[in-house]
């Protein structure tokens, strides 16, 4: 018993010694910080504003055709990029959607193949007066997003979209 006492000691006689010599060396080198990120990329926010999605677009090089939606707040961003004709759609700025369609007749069993691969993006059949296919996905901005966020998502459906390309005209 006796030694198991002195033992209890000995280790908290070390953790003592151990925290002080720490919290010296810690005045003596602060932590380093991050490096600085482009003032803009650093900003999160949780609503996309019209003006903020207009200025990504801008910057990205995006000449768009800007259409209102029926109810306040849903604005329609039209654009072509590598021979497809795309649409972002904001949803009040807490839903940003993407999608491009495609009159390829393409089976259910091709596209439920695609969306099983794809990691980023889907694949919908659309039935109507023509059948269509619309590769589309979507980013949730009220967990908060910043302009490279916005940005990635958009530049990363492009990529899906030439994938998808491929992959219907086997």
């Amino acid at each position: 018993m006796n030694s198991l006492i002195r033992l209890t000691g000995l280790l908290l006689a070390a953790s003592a010694a151990f925290a002080t010599s720490f919290a010296q060396d810690a005045k003596k080198d602060p932590p380093r910080e991050a490096p600085k990120a482009a003032a803009n990329d650093k900003l999160v926010y949780r609503n996309v504003t019209p003006e903020k999605l207009e200025a990504i677009l801008k910057e990205l090089n995006v000449t768009y055709d800007k259409v209102k939606g029926k109810a306040e707040g849903i604005n329609f961003y039209d654009f072509g990029k590598n021979d497809f004709r795309i649409r972002l759609h904001n949803y009040q700025g807490k839903d940003l959607w993407i999608d491009a369609h495609f009159s390829d007749k393409v089976s259910l069993e091709e596209v439920n193949k695609w969306n099983v691969r794809a990691k980023f993006s889907r694949a919908v059949v659309l039935k109507g007066d023509k059948e269509t296919v619309s590769l589309e996905a979507q980013l949730d901005c009220l967990g908060g997003v910043s302009d490279s966020i916005i940005k990635q998502f958009i530049v990363r459906f492009d990529g899906e979209l030439v994938q998808f390309s491929k992959f219907i005209s086997k």
